[in-house]
């Protein structure tokens, strides 16, 4: 709380409709007129309806992200089985597979031996923070053309660890992703950096290194 007036939005309008109905029934004792009065009633009227407006397109807009999210989710889980499909299908050409926009089988053999993962270069990232608490986190060889990303031979996935920017970073894991790009949703009530680093894991669950980390600044 700043002085008097608390800092949050519904604390405001909680302390102002305090303040003026205290101001409708003693403000003349005080000094005031009636107009003055009037006034504050008003405005006090009007933060009110346009904070209650705003809450509810809050609730409606956190509505349309979870529609969003499963009616995607739905349109991806056909769409991975329809692409199975095709890559089993002995009549797809490479060609019709990058059309298609679908992973090119690597033709590099596997590696086996167990210090094989951590011969393969750390995978590089690339970030998008264009959407309010959220980073879509690329990962892979090829991180700007996920048509052109496929993983290099004998990795499973890959182990993506954030920290917020401080003097002393504390890693946290976010996950094992097999299919980039992921993503990170966080809830921030300030613009937050985020630092990020990778690192491919094997079939074995046998972990490469570390690549190099990035970080971008997330919107509130």
């Amino acid at each position: 709380m700043s002085g008097y007036i608390p800092n949050t939005d519904e604390g405001k309008i909680v302390w102002l409709t305090q303040f003026t109905n205290w101001l409708t029934a003693n403000g003349g004792t005080y000094g005031f007129n009636t107009g003055e009065i009037n006034a504050m009633q008003t405005a006090t009227s009007t933060a009110t309806t346009s904070f209650t407006a705003h809450e509810t397109a809050k609730a409606a807009a956190r509505a349309a992200t979870a529609d969003k999210n499963h009616d995607i989710g739905a349109a991806i889980s056909l769409a991975r089985q329809d692409a199975q499909r095709l890559q089993t299908n002995p009549n797809m050409t490479d060609a019709a597979r990058a059309e298609a926009g679908l992973t090119i089988p690597d033709d590099i053999k596997t590696a086996t031996s167990p210090e094989a993962i951590s011969e393969i270069k750390p995978p590089l990232m690339e970030l998008d923070f264009s959407i309010r608490q959220q980073v879509t986190i690329h990962w892979g060889p090829n991180p700007g053309n996920e048509h052109q990303n496929a993983k290099p031979a004998g990795v499973m996935g890959c182990e993506i660890q954030y920290a917020k920017e401080a003097p002393e970073l504390v890693w946290v894991n976010l996950g094992l992703d097999t299919d980039s790009p992921m993503i990170h949703h966080v809830d921030e009530t300030t613009p937050t950096t985020y630092i990020y680093r990778a690192r491919y894991v094997d079939r074995k669950l046998r972990y490469g290194g570390y690549g190099d980390p990035v970080k971008c600044t997330v919107s509130v």
